[in-house]
């Protein structure tokens, strides 16, 4: 999935699937095997989310800084806890600081000047698993 705009809001919307393999239980997993591989699935994953991002900025998405940052779960089972889930917004913001289109940047810094809350929310969906991030 691509980061898009609907309803007349601004939303960057990612996979959970491609997010799944690194969730923190599996994240500490590969930390504790060996660094390098800890080292390398934090750059596919931060890749992934700057990707998201930059489409998203090309269709015309961008945040209102600073914010609250609002994570909406659309998950198809709940077999993962949500502070697994959670721990993904690292690379969310990371891509998001990494994401720059025609030298104009995303997010600046994930400080608390820009960033003044995190929120997550987690549903149960029947349709297709998303994570929506919206800066509130």
């Amino acid at each position: 999935m691509i980061g898009v705009m609907y309803d007349g809001m601004n939303k960057l919307v990612f996979d959970p699937d491609i997010l799944r393999p690194y969730t923190l239980n599996k994240y500490i997993s590969m930390e504790r095997a060996n660094r390098y591989i800890a080292s390398k699935a934090k750059k596919t994953a931060t890749n992934y989310c700057r990707a998201v991002v930059m489409q998203a900025m090309v269709d015309g998405v961008a945040f209102d800084w600073p914010c609250v940052v609002q994570f909406n779960w659309y998950l198809t089972d709940k077999r993962i806890d949500s502070d697994n889930w959670a721990f993904t917004q690292k690379f969310i913001l990371d891509g998001m600081q990494n994401a720059s289109v025609q030298g104009r940047k995303f997010l600046v810094n994930d400080n608390m000047v820009y960033i003044r809350g995190l929120h997550h929310d987690f549903y149960k969906t029947d349709g297709v698993a998303r994570l929506e991030v919206i800066g509130v």
